[in-house]
């Protein structure tokens, strides 16, 4: 018997809009990219969403902040 594993990769992120195309389109396929939007105002949430990621959105900002609310 196999069992599948998902693996989460979850990416804190402030203002990272020139960045995001070229990190998710390294994400491996059947990973699932979770982009933590910490108040971000080049519209990094909204291209992490077009490119299929899944966007949490944490006001408190703070890299610890940041990556406690991805893995939520």
């Amino acid at each position: 018997m196999t069992t599948a594993t998902t693996v989460d990769v979850v990416l804190p992120c402030l203002d990272e809009a020139e960045a995001l195309p070229w990190v998710l389109g390294r994400i491996p396929p059947g990973w699932r990219a979770i982009v933590v939007d910490n108040g971000s105002r080049d519209g990094s949430a909204r291209i992490a969403e077009d490119l299929g990621a899944l966007v949490v959105r944490e006001p408190v900002r703070g890299f610890g902040a940041a990556c406690h609310a991805g893995l939520r």
